[in-house]
């Protein structure tokens, strides 16, 4: 009785196990169905992008003229460029862009890229300026929260390249819960760790470079 009991047993837990198996490998398959090109090769000309679900666009970030181009996609199989935003006025650079509902947030480094950086925002329909915030040493990449109260900035703080100005890398948030005109921002750095590289070299952290 008991043989027959773990049989059964068996049985179920091998044939749970190969259901779970079939569920977590489902076929996924990319094809190209429209594509934009630039026509600029070998630059970051089209770097980041984030879709605009609301209005079925692309903002996508072209570093070689430090703009934002945006594509409408509502017909997927032909993306056309309706307009940019242009952010060249602003810093040495648009390094990342992010998209909720009406809000756009591009990531500017500063003219001098160890200086502190900016985040611009615009109105995702129209593309005008609603305002900026300054953030770390080279804002590398953003991204909002999934409700859209804060956004989150990686600051990569590169030095320059003699190692004479090593700017601290960060990560800046953004509130936004009493909008654009009214945000503030807090920064986290990783002082708390300063003194213990030895340990975190053990533990498999990469630093590197001159006084890191």
């Amino acid at each position: 009785m008991n043989n027959k009991l773990n049989s059964v047993a068996l049985a179920i837990t091998l044939g749970l196990s190969a259901n779970a198996q079939v569920q977590a490998a489902p076929i996924i398959s990319l094809e190209v169905i429209g594509t934009h090109t630039t026509g600029i090769f070998d630059e970051g000309a089209a770097e980041i992008v984030a879709h605009d679900a609301r209005n079925q666009r692309i903002f996508k970030i072209n570093a070689n003229v430090a703009t934002v181009e945006v594509l409408d996609i509502n017909d997927p199989e032909n993306p056309n460029l309706i307009g940019s935003i242009d952010a060249s006025q602003l810093g040495g650079g648009a390094n990342s862009v992010a998209v909720y509902k009406d809000l756009v947030a591009v990531a500017i480094e500063a003219e001098d890229a160890q200086e502190p950086g900016l985040v611009a925002f615009y109105d995702s329909t129209d593309f005008s300026f609603r305002g900026t915030v300054s953030v770390g040493a080279l804002p590398d990449m953003l991204t909002f929260t999934p409700n859209g109260r804060y956004v989150l900035v990686a600051n990569e703080g590169e030095p320059d390249d003699d190692y004479v100005v090593d700017p601290e890398g960060s990560i800046s948030i953004i509130d936004l819960r009493h909008g654009v005109a009214s945000a503030s921002v807090r920064t986290a750095d990783f002082n708390a760790w300063d003194g213990m590289e030895d340990d975190l070299r053990t533990a498999g952290v990469r630093i590197f470079g001159p006084g890191a």
